[in-house]
């Protein structure tokens, strides 16, 4: 489970120039005050030892915003988790800005932007000087945030989850991975403007996908245009299965399972994620060159 207010995020700054730091402030809508951070730890190698300004877009209605970001403690405390621009070396993603900590108020904070909307102030320390952010101690953080969530829900220690290396030990797997990405793969909204099965077929390159899923710790992603429920011999909903294109070794249109992808998950341990930010495009758009000759129709 995180907090994920970056429709909500006007402006803000990050500074990593005191080593083992990570100051700063962040303003919101729905927020009267700036909300200030005093973290332990430090950003990435891509910008460690510099300062960060950013910009976000700040969507959706002030009343939105305000219910939302209700209970958001104006001073941040605790723990940085994965700080980076997706700059080179691009130890943890590449392309885009992903900012998360770990705070004693609100546990894991998660804020993602286009590194458009970033400017890096001063000269980050050299990556050859500085050794890449401990996996190990990432897990730990993620372990420490998962026990805290297992007491307040009162789980049994029997039950609760438990985060080491790329393993997660828990009752229910998907469960657990819905609990740590802090979203649902397949929400309500998606469910009613994704097509059926089939619905797109012989529209090729214009079929539209309208939703992207992807690993947050490796480049494979999945973008769905058609989907529908996979029923039981009672009627009820066992599954969901997709068809898009698939994007991983390389680029190819197939069948994928929402069950898969939530038990699923990433080298580094991290479980597949929904894109917030994605909307519908054409398949010719992500993947002109497999529509250069179109063949009016979607090979399945």
């Amino acid at each position: 489970m995180a907090w994920r207010p970056t429709q909500y995020l006007i402006e803000g700054e990050l500074d990593n120039t005191h080593a083992g730091k990570v100051t700063g402030w962040m303003q919101f809508a729905g927020l009267k005050d700036k909300v200030t951070l005093d973290l332990e730890g430090n950003f990435h190698r891509d910008i460690r030892g510099a300062k960060i300004r950013f910009k976000g877009d700040a969507a959706g209605s002030e009343a939105d915003a305000e219910d939302y970001m209700q209970g958001f403690a104006q001073h941040q405390t605790g723990k940085v988790g994965d700080m980076t621009a997706g700059l080179p070396p691009a130890d943890y993603v590449s392309g885009y800005c992903y900012l998360e900590w770990y705070g004693h108020a609100n546990g894991r904070v998660v804020i993602e932007l286009e590194q458009a909307q970033v400017e890096v102030i001063g000269r980050p320390i050299p990556a050859i000087e500085s050794a890449p952010i401990s996996r190990a101690e990432q897990n730990r953080n993620m372990a420490e945030f998962l026990g805290g969530l297992a007491q307040e829900l009162n789980i049994p220690n029997e039950r609760a989850i438990c985060v080491g290396g790329d393993r997660v030990v828990t009752a229910d797997k998907r469960a657990a991975n819905n609990r740590i990405r802090g979203m649902k793969l397949l929400p309500e909204e998606i469910r009613k403007v994704l097509p059926p099965l089939y619905s797109q077929d012989g529209k090729g390159g214009k079929a539209v996908a309208y939703l992207k899923l992807f690993t947050p710790d490796s480049s494979w992603t999945w973008r769905a245009v058609e989907g529908s429920p996979i029923t039981d011999e009672n009627g009820q909903e066992a599954d969901f299965q997709f068809f898009g294109l698939v994007d991983g070794q390389f680029k190819e249109l197939g069948y994928f399972n929402l069950s898969e992808l939530e038990s699923d998950r990433g080298p580094m341990g991290l479980p597949i994620e929904r894109d917030l930010h994605w909307q519908p495009k054409t398949l010719e758009e992500i993947a002109p060159e497999m529509f250069k000759a179109e063949e009016g129709r979607i090979e399945r």
